[in-house]
């Protein structure tokens, strides 16, 4: 049996004082000094920009970010 524990990917804004759900049922996640590149499992990718890392909270399978700047989402 395989078992997955996929991530779902916040955005905090303060300016809400709360997080945006961004993706659900993320499998890979990867980053570059100007994006984070989101895949889910059914192959749709996400490209966000305008973001810093904030946390990644493992028990809740919930990765995190930070606005810092316009943020910008493609795909």
């Amino acid at each position: 049996m395989l078992c997955l524990c996929l991530l779902k990917v916040y955005v905090e804004d303060s300016r809400f004082g709360g997080k945006l759900l961004l993706a659900g049922n993320v499998a890979h996640i990867s980053a570059d000094e100007e994006s984070f590149r989101i895949l889910d499992v059914e192959g749709r990718e996400k490209i966000i920009s305008g973001v810093g890392f904030l946390m990644i909270d493992a028990l809740n399978s919930i990765f995190v970010l930070r606005i810092k700047g316009e943020l910008k989402i493609d795909g």
